[in-house]
């Protein structure tokens, strides 16, 4: 009898289990984030009969998720729920490769509309009005928000790392390695300044006007206000924009590679994962950028403005997924090949 050879057969095939082990696990992490609106749904049973899994694979693997930080479960009376940890969604992309297409991103983490909305209802935000005689509830669900924040937070972590090396200039490394362990007393202080949810971009200069002030004039600081915020993220996803086209995708890439990111991150002792960037942060942050368009042409703001911002992240998102290899090697500027495959799949769409 041939152990080696026994030994061999058997080992790959516990490699196959605990690949398949780690892909369910993404699917579970991927319905959690699809049902978080609802608790309801994330308990072991639903989660199990919603997705056809035997109970025992489904509970093998939320208490994986749990060891390794990447859920929690919490008691709501008789029904315990599984969400994502405050670290959850950093912890799969970096310790676990939890990976996002395009499609998923748009698809879990976009604002959602329903006109009857029941369950352990917990959004954030969740928001309930009538239209036109109908009861609506608009909504993103607690997982879904976590990714999302997670996601565009990390993006402009490398779009922003010029800002850092000015700090560096301004303050010396050592004074900002220490206001960097002050972090805990700037989140503090970031809550006695948070806005308010309604106006929040515009809210210093709102509270310069006294209560005599018109409509007119409320409504020009909110529209002012909210165009000044969208240039700056314009300006910002350009920048991302003007690094691609020099370098391409593998390239960019390989740039950030190694860089390890501040947001919703788990230290192993001295294990270091593979920190990379993730096409992930960017279609989440178009994602919110289209979403934040929706604001702007509600309240009257300048429409070719939204526009090049609408344009910017259609590109963006299309120079990523086709992996564009840059202005030298394509013959085109990203914005010119961008828009010629935009207009393909336009005319193209029925």
């Amino acid at each position: 009898m041939d152990l080696r050879a026994a030994a061999s057969h058997y080992s790959k095939a516990l490699e196959s289990v605990a690949q398949a082990k780690k892909k369910l696990a993404e699917v579970v992490i991927k319905y959690i984030i699809a049902n978080g609106i609802d608790l309801g749904k994330c308990t072991e049973l639903s989660i199990s009969e919603n997705l056809g899994l035997p109970r025992s694979t489904v509970r093998s693997i939320l208490l994986d998720l749990v060891e390794e930080k990447v859920l929690k479960v919490s008691e709501y009376g008789n029904t315990k729920p599984y969400m994502l940890s405050e670290i959850g969604i950093g912890i799969a992309l970096d310790w676990m490769g939890l990976s996002f297409t395009r499609a998923e991103v748009n698809a879990l983490l976009a604002s959602k509309e329903a006109e009857e909305l029941k369950g352990m209802l917990v959004g954030s935000p969740l928001i309930f009005s009538e239209v036109n005689g109908k009861r609506i509830a608009r909504y993103r669900g607690l997982a879904a928000d976590q990714c999302l924040g997670t996601l565009i937070g990390r993006f402009f972590e490398y779009v922003e790392e010029g800002f850092y090396e000015k700090l560096r200039k301004a303050f010396g490394e050592k004074t900002l390695r220490e206001l960097e362990l002050l972090n805990p007393e700037l989140i503090a202080f970031e809550r006695l300044v948070a806005p308010p949810p309604i106006g929040e971009w515009a809210r210093e200069k709102l509270q310069e006007l006294d209560d005599n002030a018109s409509p007119e004039d409320i409504r020009k600081i909110i529209v002012e206000s909210y165009e000044k915020n969208l240039e700056h993220v314009i300006r910002e996803l350009e920048k991302f924009a003007a690094v691609l086209e020099e370098m391409g995708y593998e390239r960019l890439h390989k740039h950030f590679k190694g860089k390890a990111p501040s947001r919703e991150v788990l230290i192993k002792g001295k294990s270091v994962p593979e920190y990379r960037f993730h096409d992930e942060y960017l279609w989440a942050t178009t994602l919110a950028l289209r979403e934040g368009c929706k604001i702007g042409q509600k309240i009257g703001a300048n429409s070719e403005l939204l526009k090049e911002a609408l344009l910017l992240a259609g590109v963006l998102d299309m120079a990523l997924e086709n992996r564009y290899r840059g202005a030298e090697a394509e013959g085109l500027s990203l914005m010119e090949l961008g828009t010629r495959q935009l207009s393909r799949e336009t005319s193209s769409s029925p």
